[in-house]
């Protein structure tokens, strides 16, 4: 679904190795049917050809403050009101502190001062630079003020060193732009996600727990954000940040995890991807347990929070499960979903598609009616297609305050 459309974008190009790419940028925003204005630094141009760019924008870039030709067709005021957002990519460590400090001393640093648009940095440097202390600072200030952060990957570095600081990858960046202007569909609706895994202690050390990584979960509640539903994700622990429009709790074990989500009731929308331990230790040791010490553990049944959700007094219009499967997956799935009494379950293999470390999943939806295999997908997508059936579910029982027919 393609929501940058006519959509204006002042792209902001600042001086560093990965300059270049910003031209690939502008022909995917092209070919997105995006109307672009560019300003380049006069770092930038040390680094690419001008002309590159006018060329395939087909117009004149900006770059002096003081132009009287630009002045006159396009000041730093107008350029800063007729866009939806302002995109830098990339956006260097010297200018990360420009923004933070407002600083306005050139062309670019001025429009951003004047604009009241959606701002948006996509950072490239050097590993050691952007792992600095003042940077991750300088980063967290700019995300207080709503600026959305396109985070750096992790990959071999022009220096040759390797480690996280390379430009995110363009489609990468036309994903999250798309994200970013999703219609507000699900707005008035409250929604809880729970990802991650649980983590469930033995003695002060040692803990039960699972290869779940988070990263549908997260994905699935960035989707319900950008598509206007106030969003709380109840995490474990993952290395995943949350993004600005979602409310993250941090919890630990499976009680926690249901604690949580009884405390954030009612809602209208409850899906449960956390891998919470089916288990539990009946009683965690107050001391580390040393290996001399012949000790069994004995393990009781942990709080089922999905099932508790689904039969709670304040159960959400919609409560929906994710289940992690090794074998039996359409047995199992079909008797999981009358048990936990939820309205939908998404299954997957995780055996076949390592489904917990992968990029991707493969997904079988169930409900109560159907099951439909979804294709092999990035879990962002997953969340999209996710996303999407939720907006028809609440248009078929016509709790959607948003008329128009955006999907």
């Amino acid at each position: 679904m393609n929501f940058l459309k006519k959509k204006k974008i002042l792209l902001v190009v600042t001086g560093g190795i990965a300059s270049y790419k910003s031209l690939d940028l502008i022909r995917r925003l092209q070919d997105n049917d995006v109307i672009i204005e560019c300003i380049l630094t006069k770092n930038a141009e040390k680094f690419v050809n001008v002309l590159s760019f006018e060329s395939l924008l087909g117009k004149k870039t900006h770059s002096n403050l003081f132009s009287l030709d630009q002045e006159n067709n396009m000041n730093h005021i107008k350029l800063a009101n007729t866009c939806d957002a302002v995109l830098i990519a990339p956006c260097t460590a010297n200018f990360l502190s420009k923004m933070v400090n407002g600083s306005a001393d050139d062309l670019a640093t001025n429009v951003l001062l004047a604009s009241n648009k959606e701002k948006i940095i996509a950072p490239a440097m050097n590993t050691l630079m952007w792992s600095n202390k003042i940077v991750k600072k300088n980063i967290r200030d700019l995300k207080k003020l709503g600026t959305h952060i396109l985070s750096p990957q992790a990959g071999k570095l022009a220096c040759g060193s390797k480690g996280s600081g390379k430009l995110m990858e363009v489609a990468e960046i036309i994903n999250k732009l798309n994200f970013i202007f999703a219609p507000k569909i699900l707005n008035g609706l409250k929604a809880i996600v729970t990802a991650g895994p649980s983590l469930e202690k033995i003695d002060p050390v040692r803990f039960i727990s699972n290869f779940s990584t988070g990263h549908q979960g997260y994905e699935i509640a960035n989707s319900l954000a950008n598509f206007g539903a106030k969003t709380i994700l109840i995490s474990g622990p993952t290395n995943i940040e949350a993004a600005k429009n979602v409310e993250l709790i941090n919890v630990h074990s499976g009680k926690e995890f249901l604690k949580k989500s009884l405390e954030n009731l009612p809602c209208d929308i409850f899906i449960s991807v956390a891998a919470i331990s089916d288990w539990c230790t009946k009683k965690i040791s107050k001391e580390k347990i040393k290996k001399k010490i012949k000790k069994d553990f004995q393990f009781i049944l942990n709080d089922d929070v999905l099932k508790n959700i689904s039969f709670h007094k304040k159960k959400p219009r919609l409560v929906i499960g994710f289940s992690a499967e090794t074998h039996n997956l359409l047995k199992n799935t079909k008797r999981k979903l009358e048990d936990k009494g939820c309205d939908w379950i998404l299954a997957n293999q995780v055996a076949e598609n390592n489904a917990f470390s992968s990029d991707t999943n493969k997904i079988f939806f169930f409900n109560k009616k159907k099951i439909d295999e979804w294709p092999k997908m990035k879990k962002k997508m997953v969340a999209l297609k996710l996303t999407k059936k939720i907006v028809s579910f609440f248009k078929n029982n016509k709790l959607l305050k948003y008329e128009k027919n955006l999907l």
